[in-house]
């Protein structure tokens, strides 16, 4: 083990870096395939935003701080099929957004409107949305994408092979998990890999081609630049603000205490200005800290910067050294296996909302966590739960709240001396 020490927090680079490095690659390879495969992007342009910031953030931070994509903007881009053009506009609103919030100082009055109570009803959604994808993907029949359908007879029974891959792969991942010391993600992705190099024989069917995908320097036009606003940025923004900055610093605090002082509002809010302005100018895909991403590389190993240093260099060689073939690479890990590590890290994610105090907070996350589920949007569930915590900070509204959800308020909570319902203190934790 090699270290490199510094102030804050010692960089280390070991398997178990490596292992925690790629644990966050359950969201991002299927995103960084479906966007160069299905919308045309650039794989060099991708991978440098993606590469260069993960060191970057490892450099600043001195912790596994994780780069994702911005994942409500990449969900309307594929179902819609945008355009590169028009998303990387997004990137260039986004990033001067974010860079104006931080820079105002207006990020410490929007603050307010996240309490603990909806810091942990956003975290849990967004765990149970990536537990909902990885279960999606459990039971798909195709091992590797576009890949050929495969089944084993069981019993007088098609079983996809699919589904028979990712039993195998959860029952070697809780075996792997009772020993801490394995880098459980390298264990799993090299022969998952080596597995899907097998089964897609004609992932190469020009050889493996050198050298990256030189990027366009367009700058998107009036037109884009407002679908981009209407279509891709107003959903974000508040997901963005609730799960890649709140939820992201209070995350980071959760697990890494006082090492976690650089993690910010406004610093990790100028991170990703300047990353999306940067994304936006090479026609790449916009990118966040997510709070997500975060537990997925603490989940599997990582402790310090050094584990995203090492990720960004992965990105970096693949954009620069294979850019020409990135999309048939990210193709080779096995869907099964990519499902089983999307519901490992969602629901490790969802657990961050064990502090959560019986009565209104249960209720907030309760409501922010079904209202994400059943809308798939994670800014309709923040704006019911923020709603009824604000209707619950009232008398009244308390009552109500209280006469309506019996179940949520332990017998002796929130009464005060007559046996009357007492006014909740909800006070929003520093974050």
């Amino acid at each position: 083990m090699t270290a490199a020490v510094t102030a804050g927090r010692p960089l280390r680079f070991d398997l178990h870096e490596l292992g925690g490095a790629l644990g966050d690659v359950g969201i991002l390879v299927p995103i960084i395939g479906a966007l160069i495969v299905k919308n045309g992007f650039n794989p060099t342009s991708v991978l440098l935003v993606f590469g260069l910031t993960y060191i970057a953030a490892g450099l600043y931070f001195r912790l596994p701080i994780p780069v994702q994509p911005l994942k409500a903007m990449a969900a309307i881009a594929i179902a819609q099929g945008l355009s590169p053009e028009t998303v990387s506009a997004a990137g260039l609103i986004m990033g001067v957004l974010l860079l104006l919030l931080a820079l105002t100082g207006l990020i410490t009055p929007l603050a307010a409107l996240f309490p603990k109570a909806v810091i942990r009803g956003i975290q849990v959604a967004v765990g149970l949305l990536l537990a909902q994808a990885g279960f999606k993907l459990l039971f798909d029949s195709h091992i590797v994408p576009n890949g050929p359908e495969t089944f084993v007879g069981i019993g007088g029974q098609a079983i996809p092979a699919a589904a028979l891959m990712a039993v195998g792969t959860a029952a070697g991942m809780l075996l792997l998990l009772r020993r801490p010391r394995l880098p459980v993600t390298l264990l799993v992705l090299l022969p998952a890999a080596l597995l899907g190099a097998v089964l897609s024989p004609a992932v190469f069917p020009n050889g493996l081609r050198l050298g990256p995908a030189m990027p366009s320097l367009d700058f998107p036009g009036t037109s884009q630049l407002l679908t981009a606003f209407v279509v891709l940025v107003i959903p974000q923004l508040p997901l963005t603000l609730g799960n890649a900055v709140i939820a992201c610093a209070d995350t980071a605090r959760g697990y890494f205490r006082q090492d976690a002082d650089r993690v910010t509002h406004r610093s990790l809010l100028i991170s990703k200005g300047l990353a999306n302005i940067f994304a936006g100018g090479i026609g790449g895909m916009p990118v966040c800290h997510g709070a997500g991403g975060l537990t997925a590389h603490y989940q599997f190993g990582a402790r310090t910067g050094g584990a995203t240093i090492m990720m960004g260099a992965i990105l970096l060689t693949l954009g620069l050294a294979f850019g020409r073939s990135a999309g048939a690479i990210f193709a080779l890990v096995p869907l099964p296996v990519l499902g089983v590590l999307l519901c490992v890290v969602g629901l490790q994610h969802a657990l961050l909302a064990r502090d959560t105090r019986p009565g209104v907070e249960w209720l907030v996350v309760a409501v922010i966590a079904t209202a994400s589920l059943l809308t798939n949007n994670v800014a309709i569930g923040f704006a019911s739960g923020i709603a009824l915590y604000q209707a619950a900070r009232l008398p009244r509204g308390y009552a109500w709240v209280r006469s309506r959800f019996p179940a949520a308020f332990p017998t002796a909570l929130g009464r005060s001396g007559d046996g009357s319902p007492a006014v909740p203190k909800l006070v929003r934790k520093d974050v």
